[in-house]
């Protein structure tokens, strides 16, 4: 019974795992980034690079604090 159930499982398990969704975009509806664009322009190309920055910012910012907390106890 314990075998059956297992077989049972390993086949529909792989059945499920094969299906491919039906209403998401593959490779060959995929077109390259139009760079005329303003909204690809914005899109892929500044906010990237907005975040980044911001990203960067926000680490110094951390590192900064850390450091004055760190000065702070040890002058105490």
């Amino acid at each position: 019974m314990k075998r059956t159930i297992y077989i049972l499982t390993l086949l529909l398990s792989t059945a499920l795992m094969a299906q491919q969704p039906t209403h998401v975009p593959g490779p060959q509806t995929n077109t390259p980034i139009d760079l005329t664009s303003w909204f690809d322009i914005i899109v892929f190309i500044v906010l990237p690079l907005v975040m980044v920055f911001f990203y960067f910012q926000w680490r110094h910012q951390v590192k900064k604090e850390k450091e004055e907390a760190k000065k702070k106890e040890k002058d105490s």
